[in-house]
């Protein structure tokens, strides 16, 4: 008895090295970046991670593959094709979710050339996540602790690790441009290229009565896709956390084509997997920037609106911490430029299919649309 109770004790030290020696193996695959401006985690305190999709194509190197994203001889630089900001509350394991439009107009700190001073957001990605994070906090005050990338093959890649994820359709949705082309209605499993063609869609068509329709709302309606797609990987990842082969799958996936930084430490990520373990889809937050649309110097981008963002990131930032603990951030400072002060207040210029801005701005986040998915279980 003596002897079967010791060779337990044994077998369970095993594993858990085992476990920890795995764990440290996929870590060490992971790409690290040295990202500056990061703001130190408070212990115990809600911190803020940047979630940055990548387009960059510099992983491309067959003909299948630039015919799906580009070349990379042709592409200079990068830009970042999805900004959102996770709000974690390690007390509670609570998470919210901050989009901001990838052609939001701000003013970009630095000197960089065609990148600094009012410009997309997403420029600033140009030549890495620094002068993000840099532009992020400088501009909204949101403090950034740690940062997290994926490219385009990664994010398929995930996806077919983890079998797919089920999005319930009521109009079938097509973009020429992504390869989106979803032909059937209801709940359906939805692979890895088709996902990724959904979450890249910025020219989307959806049939209804006889006829195919533009969604006109671009980023803004894709952000809605995006969200729909994360509360689906969230009950995925709820699955495979049982399933030793699929998670090893979705880690092998992900270590290829993720790239945190170097902050970012082992046991941090063990403490967000075991937040995301218990984590229900459905209590997920996300919000999305309010922007008002507005034509500057001939490109269509979307203006900061004061007020309403001021009022969302406060909320956003008291998201998880006391009411004592909680001190409201400075006023978001604003693009100074003269054309973005004279474009506020000049007519909006909006494209064939987009609703006319609301005063201050359009709310998209109670504007759902209809031909969006939702997340479903079969």
């Amino acid at each position: 008895m003596i002897v079967g109770g010791a060779s337990l004790i044994v077998l369970i030290v095993l594993v858990v090295v085992a476990v920890f020696l795995y764990a440290r193996y996929r870590f060490d695959q992971i790409h690290k970046a040295k990202v500056a401006g990061l703001v130190a985690k408070a212990p115990g305190k809600p911190f803020d991670i940047l979630l940055v999709g990548s387009d960059s194509r510099s992983f491309v190197d067959s003909a299948a593959q630039a015919a799906a994203f580009g070349s990379k001889a042709t592409q200079t630089g990068q830009r970042s094709d999805v900004i959102i900001v996770a709000r974690i509350d390690p007390a509670t394991r609570q998470v919210k979710l901050l989009s901001i439009p990838r052609d939001t107009y701000v003013d970009i700190p630095g000197h960089v050339a065609y990148v600094s001073g009012p410009n997309r957001i997403n420029v600033a990605f140009n030549s890495g996540p620094s002068l993000l994070v840099q532009t992020i906090e400088q501009t909204f005050h949101i403090p950034i602790t740690y940062y997290a990338e994926v490219n385009f093959p990664g994010f398929a890649g995930m996806v077919d690790a983890l079998g797919g994820v089920y999005l319930d359709f009521r109009y079938p949705v097509r973009d020429a441009y992504s390869g989106l082309d979803v032909t059937t209605t209801g709940c359906q499993l939805v692979h890895g290229s088709q996902a990724l063609a959904l979450v890249r869609s910025r020219h989307l068509y959806y049939f209804e009565n006889s006829q195919w329709n533009y969604d006109g709302l671009s980023d803004l309606s894709r952000i809605q896709r995006q969200d729909a797609f994360f509360r689906a990987v969230v009950s995925r990842l709820r699955g495979a956390v049982t399933n030793p082969l699929t998670l090893n799958s979705f880690l092998g996936a992900a270590t290829k084509y993720v790239t945190i930084d170097q902050t970012l430490s082992e046991g941090e990520l063990v403490s967000l997997a075991r937040v995301f373990r218990s984590f229900n889809s459905g209590e997920l937050a996300t919000e999305t920037l309010p922007t008002a649309p507005v034509t500057i110097s001939g490109q269509d981008v979307l203006a900061p609106v004061p007020v309403p963002d001021e009022q969302m990131i406060a909320k956003f930032l008291a998201f998880g911490a006391t009411a004592a603990a909680y001190v409201p951030p400075v006023p978001a400072a604003r693009p100074t430029a003269a054309q973005l002060t004279a474009a506020l207040v000049a007519p909006v210029t909006t494209v064939p299919g987009t609703p006319p801005p609301a005063p201050g701005g359009i709310d998209y986040n109670t504007q759902a649309e209809p031909w969006n998915p939702v997340p479903c279980t079969p």
